[in-house]
C-alpha cells in the first residue's frame, strides 16, 4: 500500500509526547493537580516523595525539604494568571544539579519545563550591544552579518539564514562556518517538503526550536488515559523520528532553528547545525534570539524604506500621466505618449495597449496576433489583473496561448465603454538552480505498519536544475504600481464618461430650453395677441367710436404689447440658464387673474362660463412668470369646462404653513389617473382631449416655471367631473 504524500505533512508532530533527555516536562492544571510528566532524572528524584505522581497535586508529592520552591511555584501561577503571556524562568539547584526552570501557561494549564544548565560556562557577551549596533547600521549585508553574530553567540560549526521563498521552498541567503574547509550551503535550494506545513505553522509561533542530540532516546509523557498534550511551547520537547533522522542524513546531531518573522509572517530561519552532540545555554539562545529579532525588525524597516522610495516614484509617474490624460479626450491614445515611462518603471522588455482592433507595441513584444489571441482567452477570466512570471497555460485554465520567449506577463484591463487593455512583457531568463540533494519525497517500507511510509532525504550532495520557461518576477513594486493605474485608468474613464453624461443632459437641457421658448412664444403669446387684435379689429369697423371706447381700446392694445415685450424678456432669460437668478418681490395677482379670465373667455368664445374668485392672496415670485403661470392653468380650466353643461371654474387661495396655497377648481372633462404622471411631457395631450384647441405646450412651461420659483403643484383629477390644481408659494 502506498502511503498518501501528505501524509508526513499532517504528522501532528505538536502532540508526539516526546521530550528530549536534558531535563523534564511537568503538566498541571490551575489546582496544581499533576496531569502528565517526562521521565525524571534520577538528579531530580530528591524533590518528590513518591515517583507516581500522575494525578496528584504538587503540594502533596513535594519533598518537605522543598516547599520553599512549592511557595515559588504559587507565587509563579498567580504572576502568570494576571499575564497569560508570561514566561517565568530562574535558576534553581535540585541536589547537586542545575536547572534551568520555566513556568508558563498553555491552554488553561501550566507547563513546569525543567532544562539542564550546561556543565560550560556561558561567555559573558559584553560585546552584545556592539552586535546591535552593527545589525542597525547593516543594509545589503544584513543576512551575512546575523550569521556571523549568531556564529560568535552560539558554538555551531555551521550557521545559515534561509529564506522562503513564495512556493514555501527555501533558499540559503547568508552563511558562515567555523572551519573554511566545510562545504558551503550558500545560494542552495531546499524542497518545500524538507520544512513541511505544520513545521512552519509552529515556527511561527514558538521563535526557537533546538535538538541537543539526534541520536539520544526522547523520553515519553506518562498520563493518565494516553492524553495527549500540546507541546509546541515546550523548548525540550524532541522532534519527530522523521526529522531527527534526517538530521542524521544531513550529516549532523544538533541543531538550533530561530524564527525570522517580517511583517508577522514566517520570513525566514536562522538554522544552526553542529555534527556532534550540542546543548547550548539558555541565555545564549535567549542573546541569539534576541539578534535575530533585532535584524529582523531592521529588515522590516529598510524594506518600508524601500516602499516608501517607490511608491513615491509611482506617485510621481502616476501624477505625470494624470495631468495629460485629464486634458485629453483620448485617453487612450495620451497612453501611448507614456510607453517609455510605463515600461522603464514596470522593468519590462516590451509592452503593448489594446483597443478592439488597434494593438499599439513598444520594445520587444510578441507578435501581434499571437497578443490578441492571449488578450482573447484571458479575458474570458475577467481578471481585474494578472501577473505571472512563467509560461501561462499552467496558471490559467483555457488559456493556451503561450509566449515562449516572453513568460513574464503582467495585464492590466481597464473596463468601460472605451475600455482597453495593457500588457507588459518579460522574457525569459535560463538560470541554473541548485538544490541540496535531488528535491524528491522519499518512501521505505515500515515491516511494523506493512505499509510505504515517507523517509527523509539521504543525499545533500549538490543537484543542478536547468530552469526555463520563467522570468524574472514581478515584485510588490510593480504589483502596487500597477494597481494604482488601474485605479488612476479606471477613474479617469468613469469621469471622462461622466462629463459626456453632463455635456449631453447640458444639451439636451438647451434643447429643451429652445423648445421651451419657441413653444412658449407661441401658445402663451395667443391671450396678448388676441386683445390686441380684437380691440384693432373694433377700431377699424367703426368710424365715430366715443372717446371712452377709443381710450379702452387703444389701453388694451399698449397693455398687450408690454404684456408680450415684458413676457419675451423674462423667457429669454428664463430658458438660457440653468439657474433663473431673479429678486423675489410681492405679487398681487386679483388684477391680472380679471384679465386672464376676460382674454381666455374671449378666446375660447366661452362667454357662458361662470368664474369666481374668492380671497385671491399676494404671493411671493416673479411677475411675468407667476402671469404665465395662471394664464396656463387658468386658460386650461375655462377651455376644457367650455363643454359643460354649466361650466364653471373656481379660483381661491388661503395662508398654509407660512406661505400661500391657490385652488383652481373646473368641472371640465377631467383626465385619467394612469395620465397624470404624463401631463407635463412636451406636447402630451390627454387621450379625452380631441375637439379642443391646444398643442400639448401649456403644462410642460407650468412645470417648468414652478420648478424655477420652488413652487409646488399637484393635481387631482376625475374624468368627467374636473380637475383640482393645487399651487403652493413660499413666502421667501
Amino acid at each position: 500500500m502506498i502511503i498518501d504524500a501528505k501524509k508526513c505533512e499532517d504528522e501532528k508532530i505538536h502532540l508526539l509526547g516526546l521530550i528530549q533527555p536534558i531535563g523534564f516536562l511537568v503538566i498541571i492544571d490551575r489546582e496544581q493537580r499533576i496531569l502528565a510528566h517526562s521521565d525524571i532524572p534520577a538528579t531530580a528524584l530528591c524533590v518528590y516523595k513518591t515517583t507516581e505522581i500522575v494525578g496528584k497535586r504538587v503540594p502533596d508529592v513535594i519533598a518537605d525539604e522543598w516547599q520553599e520552591l512549592n511557595l515559588q511555584l504559587d507565587s509563579a501561577l498567580k504572576l502568570i494568571e494576571k499575564q497569560n503571556t508570561l514566561r517565568f524562568s530562574e535558576e534553581i539547584v535540585l541536589g547537586e544539579t542545575a536547572f534551568y526552570i520555566s513556568l508558563y501557561g498553555v491552554n488553561n494549564l501550566f507547563h513546569l519545563e525543567f532544562e539542564l544548565k550546561p556543565n560550560y560556562k556561558s561567555a559573558q557577551n559584553l560585546s552584545f550591544n556592539s552586535h546591535l549596533n552593527t545589525l542597525s547600521r547593516s543594509t545589503e549585508t544584513l543576512w551575512q552579518e546575523l550569521s556571523r553574530i549568531v556564529s560568535e553567540l552560539l558554538p555551531y560549526d555551521r550557521i545559515m539564514v534561509y529564506k522562503f521563498n513564495e512556493d514555501s521552498s527555501g533558499i540559503v541567503v547568508a552563511e558562515t562556518v567555523a572551519d573554511e574547509k566545510l562545504e558551503r550551503y550558500l545560494g542552495f535550494n531546499y524542497p518545500e517538503f524538507d520544512i513541511p506545513k505544520q513545521a512552519r505553522e509552529l515556527y511561527s509561533k514558538n521563535h526557537l526550536r533546538f535538538i541537543v542530540d539526534a541520536t539520544a532516546d526522547p523520553t515519553t509523557l506518562k498520563t493518565a488515559e494516553n492524553r495527549e498534550f500540546d507541546l509546541q511551547q515546550v523548548a525540550i520537547r524532541s522532534l519527530s523520528p522523521i526529522h531527527l533522522q534526517y538530521l542524521q542524513n544531513a550529516g549532523f546531531k544538533s541543531s538550533l532553528s530561530i524564527s525570522i518573522m517580517v511583517m508577522g509572517k514566517l520570513w525566514g530561519l536562522v538554522c544552526c547545525q553542529h555534527p556532534e552532540a550540542l546543548h547550548v545555554d539558555l541565555q545564549q539562545r535567549n542573546l541569539a534570539l534576541t539578534a535575530t529579532h533585532y535584524a529582523a525588525a531592521r529588515f522590516q524597516h529598510l524594506k518600508n524604506e524601500e516602499r516608501l522610495e517607490y511608491i513615491e516614484d509611482a506617485l510621481n509617474l502616476e501624477i505625470k500621466i494624470k495631468e495629460t490624460i485629464l486634458l485629453k479626450n483620448n485617453v487612450y491614445q495620451q497612453l501611448k505618449v507614456y510607453s517609455s515611462d510605463l515600461n522603464e518603471f514596470m522593468k519590462s522588455e516590451g509592452f503593448a495597449l489594446l483597443q478592439d482592433n488597434d494593438i499599439y507595441t513598444y520594445g520587444l513584444t510578441p507578435p501581434r496576433l499571437q497578443i490578441a489571441k492571449f488578450v482573447e482567452a484571458l479575458r474570458k477570466h475577467r481578471p481585474s489583473l494578472y501577473l505571472s512570471n512563467h509560461h501561462h497555460a499552467d496558471s490559467l485554465a483555457g488559456v493556451d496561448i503561450s509566449f515562449k520567449d516572453f513568460p513574464g506577463i503582467a495585464y492590466l484591463p481597464i473596463i468601460g465603454p472605451a475600455g482597453f487593455q495593457l500588457i507588459w512583457f518579460r522574457q525569459e531568463i535560463e538560470t541554473i538552480k541548485k538544490w541540496a540533494g535531488k528535491p524528491e519525497k522519499n518512501y521505505s517500507f515500515d515491516e511494523k505498519s506493512n505499509s510505504t511510509v515517507p523517509s527523509p532525504r539521504t543525499s545533500f550532495d549538490v543537484w543542478m536544475e536547468q530552469v526555463k520557461g520563467t522570468s524574472a518576477k514581478w515584485t510588490f513594486r510593480e504589483s502596487y504600481f500597477i494597481q494604482r493605474l488601474r485605479d488612476l485608468l479606471q477613474e479617469t474613464l468613469l469621469k471622462k464618461a461622466s462629463e459626456i453624461s453632463n455635456l449631453n443632459e447640458q444639451l439636451i437641457e438647451m434643447n429643451n430650453a429652445l423648445d421651451t421658448y419657441s413653444y412658449t412664444i407661441s401658445h402663451d403669446l395667443k391671450n396678448p395677441l388676441s386683445a390686441i387684435k380684437l380691440s384693432g379689429e373694433f377700431l377699424r369697423s367703426k368710424d365715430n367710436v366715443p372717446d371712452q371706447m377709443r381710450k379702452r381700446m387703444t389701453t388694451n392694445i399698449l397693455e398687450g404689447v408690454e404684456t408680450i415685450v415684458n413676457m419675451l424678456d423674462k423667457i429669454h432669460e428664463f430658458t438660457k440658464a440653468n439657474v433663473f437668478n431673479y429678486e423675489p418681490e410681492l405679487i398681487n395677482t386679483d388684477k391680472f387673474i380679471d384679465e386672464i379670465v376676460t382674454h381666455s373667455k374671449d378666446r375660447f368664445s366661452t362667454e357662458r362660463t361662470t368664474v369666481f374668485c374668492k380671497n385671491l392672496l399676494p404671493v411671493y415670485g416673479e411677475k411675468t412668470l407667476i402671469y404665465q403661470l395662471f394664464l396656463n392653468i387658468i386658460g386650461n380650466a375655462i377651455k376644457y369646462s367650455a363643454k359643460s353643461e354649466q361650466p364653471h371654474v373656481e379660483i381661491q387661495s388661503y395662508v398654509e404653513n407660512n406661505g400661500v396655497m391657490y385652488i383652481i377648481t373646473d368641472n371640465g372633462i377631467g383626465m385619467e389617473k394612469e395620465e397624470l404622471d404624463s401631463i407635463y411631457e412636451i406636447f402630451k395631450r390627454m387621450s379625452n382631449s380631441a375637439g379642443f384647441d391646444g398643442s400639448g405646450v401649456g403644462m410642460a412651461i407650468v412645470k417648468r416655471i414652478v420648478d424655477k420659483l420652488g413652487i409646488k403643484i399637484s393635481i387631482q383629477s376625475n374624468v368627467g367631473v374636473g380637475t383640482e390644481v393645487y399651487l403652493y408659494f413660499p413666502n421667501h
